[in-house]
């Protein structure tokens, strides 16, 4: 037995009493309880009886929680922080990967440029940083502006504070003693930089894309 139209609005109020306006997980979330609903329907339970029902079954999904990946200070519903953790989770490892393996490789094998390679290697490293960074504060301004809310942008609300992998840096200034070798923890943060740009800018593209396929203007 399919809903009435009437009938799917209530199910809509309990998302909007919730507050869940994560467009991509609410379209979902909101097919599989009407799917619940609907087999306690056929199996002679009244339609109220069934939205109780699955409404007690996905309480708990909207329980705000935090993540490891995240950070504490970033709580939502644990359904959109378990979806949006399984996402990001390869990228956390490569944050780390970015960082620490620069850090590792430079400070066991000594690379010595030359004066003149030096200065262009700082130079390359200063404008591809100022670069990534004018492109990450688009990302994000674009990203708080937005009406419609993904798990994709979420995920880039998370990522605010990476910016100081590219800031660092340049406030630093060279990445290149004057021996003509890396610094290792300063090549790491800009190692971990570039990492932040590339992550950001899929995570934005999906959520444009969400958008498109949802066709939320």
């Amino acid at each position: 037995m399919e809903l009435t139209n009437e009938q799917l609005q209530q199910v809509e109020a309990y998302l909007d009493k919730k507050n869940f306006n994560y467009i991509d997980l609410r379209i979902e979330i909101l097919d599989h309880m009407i799917s619940d609903i609907e087999s306690f329907v056929n199996k002679d339970y009244s339609f109220e009886e069934g939205l109780k029902i699955t409404i007690l079954k996905w309480d708990k999904h909207f329980e705000n929680t935090a993540s490891f990946y995240f950070g504490l200070m970033y709580h939502e519903p644990s359904i959109l922080i378990k979806n949006a953790s399984k996402i990001f989770k390869p990228f956390y490892f490569l944050y780390l990967t970015a960082y620490f393996l620069p850090i590792v490789i430079f400070t066991n094998f000594n690379i010595i440029f030359s004066k003149s390679n030096t200065v262009f290697l700082n130079q390359l490293f200063f404008v591809s940083s100022i670069i990534c960074l004018i492109y990450l504060v688009f990302i994000f301004v674009n990203n708080l502006k937005t009406k419609v809310k993904t798990t994709y942008s979420y995920i880039l609300k998370t990522q605010y504070l990476s910016i100081v992998f590219l800031i660092i840096p340049l406030f630093m200034g060279n990445l290149i003693n004057s021996d003509g070798s890396f610094i290792p923890f300063l090549i790491g943060f800009q190692s971990a930089g570039f990492s932040v740009t590339l992550i950001c800018h899929y995570f934005y593209k999906k959520h444009q894309e969400a958008i498109k396929k949802y066709k939320i203007s």
